[in-house]
């Protein structure tokens, strides 16, 4: 092999150089360990902090306006009608010719019931707050009745049958009378028009009663005389 001269090496370095000097000029550098490393980028700095977290508003609620009941006046019932200290109702059932005559006096009342041929019937109770309450003495016949205004409104159970009635204030000479001889009894109602009913009783007989006088004193019933004596609320009878 022939051997190079000292020439030939002095071109070889002298172009090595030139290489080198080149490849700086354009910015890089070479080493001999191997290509240089690249520049590092330096970021922004970053703090330790968590990110700034923006709460919504709080919600607001407005509760619905409070209901208003509203109540209605309260109505007092009107006051009851009251009877007057003393006073007497007459006149007749509404279906059939039945009569009625009923007297008040303070909280007592009396009452007395006919055809004016043979059925009759007497009957206590009491009258309080503009009602009355009836009974004859052996349970048999009740009446039961309100005021309304100067009338007596109500009904009469006889022997188990209602009788309806609606009767007015009867002023004298109106009224309830009553009276006894022995074994005769007699009832008579004097309506307001003036008419007069009654029956009168001897024993188990039963026929209508004759008229009182124009005194009320009395009538003659089967040759006697009997007394009459105006009936009120507080009349007492068996």
């Amino acid at each position: 092999m022939a051997q190079r001269g000292p020439l030939v090496t002095a071109v070889v370095v002298v172009g090595g150089l030139v290489g080198l000097m080149t490849a700086n000029a354009a910015g890089g550098l070479v080493s001999a360990g191997g290509p240089a490393p690249s520049p590092t980028r330096v970021g922004a700095t970053q703090t330790g902090q968590p990110p700034t977290t923006t709460e919504p508003p709080a919600e607001t609620t407005t509760p619905p306006p409070a209901k208003t009941t509203t109540q209605p006046p309260k109505t007092e019932a009107p006051p009851a009608e009251q009877f007057p200290a003393e006073a007497v109702y007459a006149g007749e059932t509404a279906d059939l010719p039945l009569y009625i005559a009923l007297a008040v006096k303070g909280e007592e009342a009396s009452a007395y019931l006919c055809d004016g041929k043979a059925v009759e019937s007497w009957l206590k109770g009491t009258a309080k707050n503009g009602t009355v309450d009836l009974t004859s003495k052996d349970g048999a016949n009740t009446l039961n009745a309100k005021l309304e205004g100067n009338t007596l409104v109500g009904s009469i159970m006889l022997s188990g049958q209602p009788h309806d009635f609606s009767i007015p204030l009867a002023p004298p000479p109106a009224g309830l009378f009553r009276g006894a001889n022995g074994e005769t009894n007699v009832g008579w109602i004097v309506l307001p028009s003036g008419k007069q009913v009654g029956v009168a009783k001897t024993g188990s007989r039963a026929s209508a009663a004759p008229p009182l006088g124009a005194d009320r004193k009395g009538a003659t019933v089967n040759g006697m005389f009997v007394s009459a004596v105006e009936v009120t609320g507080a009349t007492k009878f068996g």
